[in-house]
């Protein structure tokens, strides 16, 4: 899937270049100035100086990688920061867990409760290859 994520990469690299390169006089020859319209902007700052097409796009291109990519990290460092909160979360539990369950052995003297974090199933009531399901098995399934 790498790979083919590349070659896509690439492919679109090498049409952005084309298109420019073939466009070169209107990317390069072509100076355009921004008007910025908004009421509260002094009238001297509203028209930006002129440049060619290229350098615009090129920055409007930029902001938006740079947007992109933000974002792409933003959520996933927020992912591994619930992440490593909930595995705190886990330990505590566990841990209390494991202290609560001292605290009952010693209250009931040790008798009722399995021993220290084992659980006794039924043996019949286990799934495997011959019994998929963990149901009882019956006399009817003779090997």
């Amino acid at each position: 899937m790498k790979k083919v994520k590349l070659v896509v990469w690439m492919l679109i690299v090498v049409f952005v270049v084309v298109v420019i390169y073939q466009n070169k006089d209107f990317f390069w020859e072509t100076k355009k100035s921004l008007t910025i319209n908004l009421p509260l902007i002094p009238e001297q700052y509203k028209t930006l100086p002129e440049v060619e097409l290229l350098v615009i796009f090129g920055i409007f291109f930029a902001a938006g990688l740079l947007l992109g990519i933000y974002l792409m990290f933003g959520r996933g460092l927020k992912k591994k920061k619930t992440i490593k909160a909930l595995k705190v979360q886990v330990k505590e539990e566990s841990e209390k867990a494991v202290g609560l369950e001292k605290e009952l052995r010693t209250v009931l003297g040790g008798e009722s409760l399995p021993p220290d974090n084992t659980v006794q199933t039924d043996p019949a009531l286990q799934a495997t290859d011959a019994n998929p399901g963990g149901q009882p098995p019956t006399g009817d399934n003779k090997p």
